[in-house]
């Protein structure tokens, strides 16, 4: 009985659920944000606390407005977050100049947390919670998953700057023992005589996410100078 009580306290506007609902939504936020924030993605830490609090408290901004003064749509604020936050969540998606898309992932997940946070505002908790455990297993599982398992048809490029003398054939070896084919290799200026400058497109219709990072494993090699992903 004292627990359904307590329950229904929380669901009302009143300064103990209030409290409850956006140290909740601090807390969520927060540790997406972590997970986001160790692998050096754009929205980290506070990115994702502020957003959970400030959909959590504009959830119930709109409450409080439609309860106290009758007046307002409890939804419209609501969406306007969401259609806002899309915006912010553009801002992590760069183009790489390989062409490369990175942050999507980071953009979905502000995207995620900022609706996990109206939804705590609003006093739904249980679909709050759910939703939080989900997105802690989706980052952190499944990007083990991802890693491991997932083949996907990729492209790549790489600059590369190498002593001329020793030429490029280790360096092909190397990257067709990763499983990759070289589509082109332009050769750049490099300033230097005794340098050979080059910039290698790469395709693979089986590289793992990994393979590409394992590329850094070229700057071991005594000819290699310089290497730019």
């Amino acid at each position: 009985m004292i627990e359904l009580e307590l329950m229904g306290s929380l669901r009302d506007l009143n300064v103990l659920s209030v409290a409850v609902r956006l140290l909740l939504a601090m807390l969520f936020g927060g540790t997406i944000g972590f997970e986001r924030g160790i692998r050096h993605r754009a929205a980290g830490l506070r990115t994702h606390m502020l957003l959970s609090v400030g959909a959590a408290s504009t959830m119930m901004v709109s409450q409080f407005l439609y309860a106290s003064y009758d007046v307002g749509d409890p939804a419209r604020l609501s969406a306007q977050v969401i259609s806002g936050i899309g915006f912010l969540g553009a801002g992590t998606v760069i183009i790489t100049r390989h062409n490369e898309i990175k942050g999507l992932t980071t953009a979905a997940s502000v995207w995620a947390t900022a609706c996990m946070g109206l939804a705590v505002g609003v006093g739904f908790y249980e679909c709050a919670i759910i939703m939080y455990i989900l997105l802690i297993i989706i980052l952190l599982l499944m990007n083990v998953l991802d890693n491991k398992f997932l083949k996907i048809a990729t492209t790549a490029s790489i600059y590369l700057e190498v002593k001329r003398e020793a030429g490029l054939g280790d360096t092909m070896h190397f990257v067709h023992e990763l499983g990759w084919r070289v589509r082109e290799v332009r050769e750049l200026p490099s300033g230097r005589e005794d340098v050979l400058a080059v910039q290698i497109d790469l395709d693979s219709d089986n590289a793992m996410p990994d393979d590409i990072r394992a590329m850094e494993l070229l700057r071991e090699q005594a000819s290699v100078l310089r290497l730019e992903m």
